[in-house]
């Protein structure tokens, strides 16, 4: 793979902040990968695990001779650090983010790139329950898929660019508006979380857990993320993820009504979809 630039500069070296720099660096896209964050210890931890070249504490020195720019902070940082960043970022600059709901982020971002600034706002479907640079993986984006979250004012260049970023990393490419990809991840990424934790929660007695067997285990994997970090992206996307618990309600009524039945044909049929859906994805 031919390098693609000359300095990239990962804001928040965590998990997808540390997987995107080791990603560069295994596939020789980036001459230096530059990390930024506010503990120096987490940022010497990610130059040792090579998610990163080297670690700064000073905005000016990472963004100095940068030509491309990753948020890999939560939403709530990323929104309040992003004006004094886009500010200062060199000409030519291509910037995204990492954010899981894009909603007014996006709108808010374009509207800072100046005339040689190139944002567009990406969002990577790939993770662990397991947080910290630590659990990072060079291989974390191949063979997945990335939405991209244009807006009208999105400059095409941008686009084009953060397509190239992704697509260089082996990932599946998609664009899609802000409001469709917030309703589209409530459906597949939030709703699930929750799902996971009810699961676990609605078991009253934890005694019982140690009964369990595999299917509970992975069923409620994801139950095992972050809470500070999935309470704000929950709250976050409040309106699409409403809208999937009512969803979630009215199937859980149906199923009600088929096991009431007392008839296994209803609830066959009803398992038989699920399989389906299960083997197509």
């Amino acid at each position: 793979m031919s390098q693609l630039y000359k300095k990239a500069t990962i804001v928040g070296v965590g998990l997808m902040g540390g997987s995107l720099g080791m990603a560069l660096k295994g596939h020789g896209l980036a001459e230096e990968v530059v990390g930024w964050g506010r503990n120096k210890d987490r940022l010497a931890a990610a130059r040792e695990l090579g998610a990163i070249d080297r670690g700064t504490l000073d905005m000016g020195g990472a963004l100095s001779g940068a030509d491309l720019l990753v948020f890999a902070t939560p939403i709530g940082v990323t929104s309040r650090i992003a004006p004094e960043w886009f500010a200062a970022a060199p000409p030519d600059c291509v910037i995204t983010d990492m954010v899981s709901v894009k909603g007014r982020l996006v709108d808010n971002l374009t509207g800072l790139a100046g005339p040689r600034i190139y944002y567009a706002g990406s969002h990577p479907l790939c993770g662990s329950e397991e947080t910290g640079v630590g659990a990072g993986r060079a291989d974390l984006f191949e063979g997945k898929l990335c939405l991209i979250t244009p807006v009208p004012k999105t400059k095409k260049r941008a686009i084009g660019e953060v397509q190239k970023l992704w697509q260089a990393l082996g990932m599946r490419v998609i664009s899609i508006a802000p409001t469709r990809h917030d309703q589209v991840v409530a459906a597949v990424s939030h709703l699930p979380l929750i799902l996971a934790s009810a699961l676990i929660n609605q078991i009253g007695d934890e005694k019982l857990l140690r009964f369990s067997g595999t299917g509970l285990l992975d069923a409620t994997r994801i139950a095992g993320s972050s809470p500070a970090m999935w309470a704000e992206i929950i709250t976050e996307n409040k309106k699409s993820v409403l809208e999937e618990i009512d969803r979630t309600l009215e199937t859980l009524m149906l199923v009600k009504q088929h096991v009431k039945s007392g008839d296994p044909a209803r609830i066959k049929t009803w398992l038989q979809q699920a399989r389906r859906r299960r083997r197509k994805m």
